[in-house]
């Protein structure tokens, strides 16, 4: 009974697989395996047992590698992030003492062009000194601004 429904569903759902053979495709015919030339002798082979030792040596292996790992993750999040040098330590009431005009005055051409050479590589093309605008009205660029210009308003 229950084969007659499947069989009435299929032709209502895909009438094509119940045209396809329900035999299975790959089977081997009776007798085949008793009419061989070639006679088959069976032996008894030796079962080897693993060595349960080795697989203790391997887990004690991966246990000292992972302790090894963990400790020195906790080392590694534990560890201070910067290392302060004396020289290195910015004393904000000095700064907000120090004549900004002063220090600046006391720079070098040299050195302020090669500041801002830095400044631009670090920047990248797109972020560029030369890039920003000087005159929101104009949107003259600081790069289209001649020696002469910077002069003068320097001399003001």
């Amino acid at each position: 009974m229950k084969n007659k429904e499947i069989i009435q569903e299929l032709e209502q759902v895909a009438p094509l697989l119940n045209t396809i053979a329900k035999t299975p495709v790959q089977t081997v015919p009776t007798g085949y395996f008793d009419h061989f030339q070639v006679p088959i002798q069976m032996e008894e082979t030796k079962v080897v047992q693993m060595n349960p030792g080795r697989k203790w040596f391997t887990l004690a292996a991966a246990a000292v590698v992972i302790g090894v790992l963990v400790i020195g993750g906790f080392n590694l999040v534990n560890q201070s992030t910067v290392k302060t040098s004396p020289v290195l330590v910015i004393n904000m009431e000095q700064i907000a003492k120090m004549d900004i005009d002063k220090s600046v005055q006391a720079l070098s051409n040299d050195a302020i062009d090669e500041y801002l050479k830095t400044a631009n590589a670090l920047a990248g093309p797109e972020n560029s000194l030369h890039q920003y605008t000087v005159d929101a009205i104009s949107e003259t660029t600081v790069a289209e601004i001649s020696d002469e210009e910077l002069q003068l308003y320097l001399s003001e």
